[in-house]
């Protein structure tokens, strides 16, 4: 066929591969997988097959060469280990044997000599083929050439198989030839062979696969059972009799037992297939079905359900469960598997089934030692159940009535709780023997009823797992994890089986004593843990909180210290385990009203103990939330915070802060906003205690003292906080972080003021010197319309930032026209502008106001303006009043930022000036800057002021509602109040015409609201006129509290007039019209700060959260200053009038101020 000599593929060229005539080499030394690779292999067989299209002849030769020798097929369809050399060399044999059919078809089956006995002579048959004779050499190859555990035999077979498929003519041939009979022998007759595999060969290296009896699976053969099945099958004739020979028919079906269909359904040799050559065999054939079903219990499932198959075929299932259990003991698992599916559909095998329970459940469900014939009982256990729900699902809540059967199965399995001792040795019989008892037991409990069914079971329970399961050092016991997990599931939601745990003394005893190893590096032992411990703990838990005995005992327990220690510190391998065990340490920390002192002692004793556990030996950096879990159960009075202070709790808090910090920044897919909001929310109370006890005299406050000192990270720590407020941070991070900064300015003051300053100013300086709002704010940034954002947000900033900035064009609408936006606006800002003062305040009792301090006062000012905030004033005000250094003020009204504030607030945001805070605070202020400010601004402010008012006069003039008016009021009264305080200082040569109209006008609608409020109130009755006539007079106190600064300077000048140069003269004026306001300050100069108290008492931490820090000045806090336009005593006054006595007062205030300011510029001029 080939001209080969023996060199390498590569070198030879297509001339030298030729097709010949005349009689190959001797030998051809097809080294496939030695010298052929893939990609060369295939171009020799595309060459061949080129080959063979253009000459039959050399298709015959190269049959015939090989139907004389088998060396080719042996090397290479057989021996070789290349299977993609395996299947080109049989796709060849097959193309070259379609090429030679249209001429051969007629001679398979020649010549045809039958003998005496009308058998054939398969010697001569098929003799006139070369395709025939090829095969039977094929053939021949099973009778000495292989094993049948060769894993090299699929492609031998798929030729075969390709072969029958190509029509009749070729099936017949196999079946003429006994082909059947062949392959079972060749099946056959290794069954008792040697565990090796030997394939002979002429060469001198011979090749051994040695194949261990436990993994033998001879998944090559799955190609002869299916040959074999349709072989069979086309044997059939026109009377459905099978027409093969007796040899043939012997090899299938006789023997004991069947050992050719035994052993092939045993190994699982292509089930599907044996099942369709059951079929075949049994058709038209009843007694063959009815004597010998037994042995097919792998194909029982097919058979039975093979009820809309052609007529003739016998009832099986009558025939399979008559020697069902006999060939159980033989084959457990298949039985019970096939029993399992059949029982769900098939109601004379589910019925048989149940009525022997007695017979099959233990031996299969507890005795077996086969993990998987345990399983199968459980499975067949469950497939009695007629319910589809029950038999899907597992471990769920099921609501569904009990079926009867279920019910006997459950209390079957119950009374088998005393027999399961018997199988809980570990030595003898395993610890895997119980698991699918307890797993069907526990899948039985649908309902209540099932749970309280266990009740009187209980102690057989309590015997098996004690000692039997808990004592046994033995890391994984399965037994008792299935054991645990079912006794968990039956007391759940079914107190009165916990009633039988906690009311037995020996129980109560002896159930914390359970051997549990805590191995974190072994993945087997922590996926065990995983499973057992959140059943053991729950079960635990579940008695604490029914008796409070048994929770006080429990408490004492060393194993419930050991789980603190060694389980909870692990949530991330344990997280139900670790949530069972902090649910119980919340029962032993809780304290009744009905608590006997001896209880309270005990929780106490519990308290510290386990305080003091984790503070000795948890590592806070990677423990953090097993730190914030625990303190948050642990800690919750005065005693345990001074506990955490006094063994460094302090030091740990900042390490898992400073993890949750980076994480926070660094990892996006860790929520940790939940955690660090916790941790915060724990060092607070902790840091007020610390600020208490350090601010009392004695030993007390010299050991906080060095507690407090010793916290070598505190400013580490108060900087990471500063980088939390930003609009990057969730609300309630955010406010956490500042109230936590206000307690640490109030603990470590000077050192705290030092700290921060520098930041904040860097900040607020870089930002006022830019005046470019952040070009992309937040996600928590204040915006109109919003929808709520939640914790988990993914968007985090570049880097850990501070941005608590505020830049007027990021104002969407300014303030009272959206309440809700203007809400957003200062529950974003106000935090941190109250901070801001804090500091400041801080820094006036230290006598340590430095220039930056008031940079940076008049910097969050300026961001302020849009809000109206009114802190900057408020304590520019009190310091103003107090006798703090002259130096302080002077520098403030010579700084750049001040001046632009009071720009702003002029300009902008005249309305601010209804707040009595700033408007106090611009009589007093203004005057000393009153040049810098009109000689930059004049006549822009004089302009707008003029477009202010005139727009109001024209809005008033188209008022429907009274409503319209008080609103048009509020807006004119910041007007004119910039025009009182202006013209005080720079009164007008002449006042301009269509302001001065505007004005009188204004005026005028006033005094007519007035005469109606008046016609109003003679309407009303006696009472309430002197209600009114009351109000009226504290009204009138009230304005004249708030009469102009330019009046009360005008008589304060005369009088000091020689005396004072011109600065002093306006610091008096701005005094002396100060004095009359409501909020003047007493004689002794304290400054009022809301972060302080005022008071020299010292009251515990608990009565007071914000201990007194007092100096030179006193700072005391209120947590919101006065609002509306008038004095503190106008504002009490008018709390109590109706919303149209309220109404009336601010028209009146309005005409008050416009007959003010005609007096003022007549007087003026």
């Amino acid at each position: 066929m080939l001209f080969y000599e023996r060199k390498p593929i590569s070198s030879r060229t297509e001339e030298e591969l030729r097709i010949i005539d005349q009689d190959p080499p001797p030998k051809f030394n097809f080294e496939l997988t030695k010298e052929l690779g893939e990609p060369t292999m295939l171009q020799w067989i595309e060459l061949l097959t080129k080959q063979f299209n253009s000459c039959p002849a050399a298709c015959e030769w190269f049959l015939d060469h090989m139907a004389e020798s088998d060396w080719w097929p042996q090397q290479i369809l057989i021996k070789c280990p290349n299977q993609m050399v395996r299947q080109m060399f049989q796709r060849l044999l097959i193309h070259v044997i379609s090429q030679l059919k249209p001429a051969h078809m007629e001679l398979y089956l020649q010549p045809l000599i039958e003998s005496d006995d009308g058998e054939i002579d398969i010697s001569e048959l098929g003799s006139k083929s070369c395709v025939t004779r090829f095969i039977k050499k094929m053939l021949s190859i099973l009778d000495h050439g292989v094993r049948p555990h060769s894993k090299f035999l699929t492609e031998y077979f798929a030729f075969l198989l390709e072969f029958a498929k190509m029509g009749d003519e070729e099936s017949f041939f196999l079946i003429n030839v006994n082909a059947i009979s062949t392959m079972v022998n060749f099946y056959l007759g290794q069954k008792q062979a040697e565990t090796y595999v030997e394939i002979p060969s002429d060469d001198e290296e011979e090749e051994v696969i040695t194949i261990t009896e436990e993994t033998y699976k001879p998944m090559s053969l799955e190609k002869m059972v299916t040959l074999i099945a349709i072989l069979v099958e086309k044997s059939r004739g026109e009377n459905n009799q099978l027409h093969i020979s007796d040899k043939d028919y012997s090899a299938i079906i006789g023997g004991k037992g069947f050992p050719f269909l035994f052993n092939q359904i045993r190994d699982s040799i292509n089930v599907r297939q044996t099942c369709n050559l059951l079929f075949s065999l049994s058709r038209w054939n009843e007694q063959l079905a009815i004597a010998h079903s037994q042995p097919f219990f792998k194909l029982m499932s097919m058979l039975v359900e093979f009820g809309a198959g052609p007529p003739g075929l016998p009832p099986f299932t009558q025939y399979v469960l008559q020697k069902f259990w006999e060939l159980t003991k033989c084959c457990p698992q298949p039985c019970l598997e096939w029993m399992a599916a059949q029982v769900t559909r098939n109601r004379l095998a589910s019925q048989w089934v149940l009525s022997q329970m007695d017979i099959w459940v233990e031996p299969y469900l507890l005795g077996n030692n086969n993990a998987r014939v345990r399983s199968a009982a459980a499975c067949l256990l469950t497939s009695l159940v007629p319910s589809t729900h029950f038999r899907n699902t597992f471990r769920q809540n099921r609501n569904l009535l009990s079926p009867h059967k279920e019910m006997t199965i459950y209390e079957h399995l119950l009374s088998l709780l005393v027999r399961a001792r018997l199988y809980a040795d570990a030595q003898s019989h395993g610890t895997t023997k119980l698991i699918s008892y307890f797993a069907v037991l526990t899948f039985c409990l649908i309902s209540k009823t099932e749970k309280l069914m266990f009740n009187k079971y209980f102690l057989d329970l309590w015997n098996l797992f004690q000692p039997k399961l808990c004592e046994p050092q033995i890391s994984m016991h399965h037994n008792k994890q299935a054991l645990l997990f079912f006794w968990y599931q039956v007391c759940m939601d079914c107190p009165e089986n916990i009633k039988s745990i906690v009311s037995n003394s020996n129980v109560c005893k002896q159930i914390a004593y359970n051997y549990i190893l805590a191995d974190h590096d072994d993945q087997d032992v922590v996926m065990f843990n995983r499973i057992m411990l959140p059943s053991y703990y729950g079960l635990l838990r579940m008695c604490c909180q029914q008796s409070r005995t048994f929770t006080r005992q429990l408490a004492q327990h060393q194993n419930i210290q050991w789980a603190f220690k060694n389980i909870s510190c692990h949530p991330a391998q344990y997280t139900a385990a670790v949530e069972e065990l902090f649910k119980m340490m919340k029962l032993m920390s809780t304290k009744y009203p009905d608590s006997s002192e001896e209880e309270v002692q005990a929780v106490n004793h519990f308290k510290r103990t386990t305080i003091r556990l984790y503070l000795d030996f948890l590592d806070a950096r990677s423990g953090w939330q097993t730190l914030i879990s625990a303190l948050k159960i642990l800690i919750d009075n005065q005693d345990d915070r001074l506990l955490l202070l006094y063994h460094k709790g302090l030091q740990m808090i900042t390490e898992a802060f400073n993890t949750l910090h980076a994480m926070y920044h660094e990892a996006t897919a860790c929520h940790v906003t939940a955690d660090i909001v916790d941790l915060l929310g724990i060092l607070l109370p902790v840091l007020k205690v610390a600020r208490y006890y350090h601010e009392r005299k004695g030993s007390a406050s010299n050991d906080m003292n060095t507690v407090l000192q010793n916290w070598k990270e505190r400013m580490d720590f108060t900087k990471k906080l500063l980088t939390l407020l930003n609009s990057y941070t969730p609300p309630d991070i955010r406010t956490s972080a500042i109230d936590v900064l206000r307690e640490m300015v109030l603990t470590y003051q000077s050192e705290c003021v030092h700290t921060i300053v520098p930041v904040l100013t860097q900040v607020h300086l870089a930002f006022q010197e830019s005046n470019i709002p952040v070009s992309s704010p937040g996600p928590y940034f204040p915006r109109r319309g919003q929808k709520p954002i939640g914790p988990k947000s993914n968007i985090r900033p570049p880097r850990p930032q501070f941005n608590m900035m505020l830049h007027s064009s990021q104002i969407e609408a300014t303030k009272g026209v959206d309440e809700m936006y203007d809400a957003a606006l200062a529950e974003f800002f106000t935090p941190y502008h109250m901070l801001v003062d804090l500091i400041c305040r801080v820094a006036v009792n230290h006598q340590s106001l430095s220039e930056p301090i008031i940079n940076l006062s008049a910097m969050v000012a300026i961001e302020g303006v849009p809000l109206h905030s009114p802190y900057f004033a408020k304590l520019w005000f009190e310091i103003y009043h107090s006798e703090v250094d002259r130096a302080c003020i002077r520098t403030l009204c010579n700084c750049s930022y001040f001046i632009e504030y009071v720009d702003s607030v002029l300009l902008d945001e005249r309305l601010s000036l209804n707040n009595s805070n700033i408007y106090q605070f611009f009589c007093n202020f203004f005057p000393k800057v009153h040049q810098q400010v009109l000689s930059d601004q004049g006549r822009s402010l004089l302009d707008s002021l003029v477009a202010s008012v005139t727009a109001e006069k024209a809005a008033i003039e188209n008022v429907r509602y009274e409503k319209e008016l008080i609103s048009i009021c509020q807006r004119v009264t910041g007007d004119l109040r910039a025009m009182l305080l202006i013209f005080s200082v720079q009164p007008p040569k002449k006042l301009n015409s269509l302001l001065e109209d505007s004005l009188h006008y204004i005026l005028q609608v006033c005094r007519d609201h007035q005469k109606q409020q008046e016609v109003v109130s003679q309407s009303q009755p006696p009472s309430l006129k002197r209600s009114n006539s009351d109000q009226g007079q504290r009204r009138k106190e009230d304005d004249k509290e708030q009469e102009t600064p330019s009046k009360k300077r005008r008589v304060s000048a005369d009088e000091q007039k020689e005396k004072k140069t011109e600065d002093d003269k306006a610091e008096e004026q701005g005094k002396e019209s100060s004095s009359e306001q409501p909020a003047k300050e007493s004689s002794e100069g304290k400054v009022q700060s809301s972060a302080v108290e005022g008071s020299q008492s010292v009251k515990s931490p608990e009565q007071n959260e914000e201990p007194e820090v007092t100096q030179t000045t006193e700072v005391k806090d209120e947590d919101e200053p006065c609002s509306s336009g008038q004095g503190q005593k106008s504002e009490a006054a008018n709390s109590e009038e109706t919303p149209r006595r309220k109404n009336a007062s601010m028209v009146d205030m309005v005409a008050k101020h416009i007959e003010n300011l005609f007096t003022l510029i007549e007087k003026k001029q």
